[in-house]
């Protein structure tokens, strides 16, 4: 019973594969990815949704009268409230149009009314939230790991270039 709740993605996607003509989603070229708008935008939602959760879900806990245990349940409190608060602020900016993976990948013309779309297009706004909630730590991890795999790609290229040089 426990992993039932594995069973359902493979249910929906048997079920897609058998009703539907499922289309290939392809990833955009390089000079089509607005990836100023990214890399700019996003630090600053991340930023303010950060802010928002300073000033009005974190509940302050100056009180000098606190216990530990008091003390560790408010942190809990402010962890689960930010998450969420941080959740519903990204939901609604991907349903507002900010969504992280329209930025690389086209889903196919088909997709534009069917079933395929509506679940591409849930995903975005889940993965969009989750990432918004994650706080600018986890953006800035997702940053590091593009900006290590591009100077391991320019190193490469610059000794392969080198190589062929000499």
């Amino acid at each position: 019973m426990k992993r039932i709740y594995l069973a359902i993605p493979v249910a929906l996607a048997l079920a897609m594969a058998y009703y539907e003509k499922l289309g290939v989603i392809t990833l955009k070229e390089m000079d089509e990815i607005d990836l100023s708008t990214l890399m700019f935008v996003f630090p600053v939602i991340l930023a303010l949704v950060e802010r928002f959760n300073e000033l009005i879900v974190v509940k302050k806990k100056n009180d000098p009268n606190l216990t530990a245990d008091s003390l560790n349940e408010i942190v809990k409190s402010n962890f689960n409230g930010a998450v969420m608060a941080s959740f519903s602020i990204g939901i609604l900016l991907a349903i507002a149009g900010f969504r992280i993976l329209e930025y690389f990948i086209d889903p196919p013309a088909s997709y534009a009314y069917e079933f395929g779309g509506f679940l591409f297009r849930f995903l975005d706004c889940v993965l969009t939230a989750a990432v918004i909630a994650g706080g600018a730590d986890g953006w800035h991890q997702i940053v590091a790991l593009i900006t290590d795999k591009t100077k391991n790609q320019r190193k490469e290229a610059k000794a392969e270039l080198e190589g062929k040089t000499s």
